[in-house]
């Protein structure tokens, strides 16, 4: 009984031991968790990854969370999920004019796969008569609102023990929209993934300012008709509290 006493008491020692230690070693600019807002930008859209849809904005605003998950002398581990209550994603939109001469105009708009033309092509009915046929195409453009949750974020923060912090980040996770995106009969509900890079300045033990590049892809697995998918370049600007 002494015995399992003395291990005891030796196990709570060695215990409070690496406690006190972890937390010494801790520098003050290694945070442990944080939560931060942040926003996002995206002039554009082309074949990147896999996606196949061009010319598409996207802006988002959002939160995130991030837990330490491990602490070395050179890098930093986080879980940081994330959620996106508001994504603004911009299609390009083809209107299509069909006017018969004798008959009148149909017309029919639709988000386009790729870059919209404005364009005017006629059918004449003699050589030298006037067209009987007419297409006249032009351009606008649609915002369509989504909003999502990227649950799997991970991110490795490099230099822990320095205010300036290089980052590496990924993340996947869903978007839903009232109407389908990027085109009609794709899909409302698109799975999302996306990674990059970054620089994290930490101001105080507190406060801290992040500039990161990502690659962002959204598609719906063939769950609809049609996949196009749809890869961007994407500009972050967060701003994290921390403790």
């Amino acid at each position: 009984m002494p015995l399992r006493r003395l291990l005891a008491a030796l196990l709570v020692c060695f215990s409070l031991s690496a406690q006190a230690q972890s937390r010494a070693d801790d520098p003050a600019h290694a945070f442990r968790q944080s939560w931060s807002g942040f926003a996002e930008y995206s002039n554009t859209s082309s074949h990147i990854v896999l996606g196949v849809a061009q010319n598409r904005r996207l802006a988002a605003l959002g939160f995130g969370y991030s837990l330490r998950l491990l602490h070395t002398r050179h890098f930093d581990w986080y879980y940081a999920p994330e959620v996106l209550p508001l994504v603004m994603i911009q299609d390009p939109v083809a209107t299509q004019t069909l006017t018969f001469r004798d008959l009148g105009s149909f017309t029919q708009s639709a988000p386009t796969f790729s870059s919209c033309r404005p364009s005017t092509q006629t059918i004449p009915a003699h050589p030298v008569g006037p067209p009987a046929v007419t297409l006249e195409t032009s351009c606008d453009t649609r915002w369509t609102y989504a909003g999502g949750l990227s649950p799997l974020g991970q991110r490795f923060n490099f230099r822990p023990r320095r205010r300036i912090q290089p980052f590496v980040i990924g993340n996947a996770g869903f978007l839903v929209a009232p109407r389908d995106i990027p085109v009609d009969d794709s899909s409302r509900f698109n799975f999302t993934f996306e990674f990059g890079a970054g620089v994290e300045l930490r101001r105080s033990q507190r406060h801290s300012w992040a500039l990161e590049y990502r690659l962002h892809h959204l598609s719906n697995d063939y769950t609809g008709t049609n996949n196009p998918g749809v890869d961007n370049q994407i500009l972050r600007l967060t701003y994290s509290l921390s403790r």
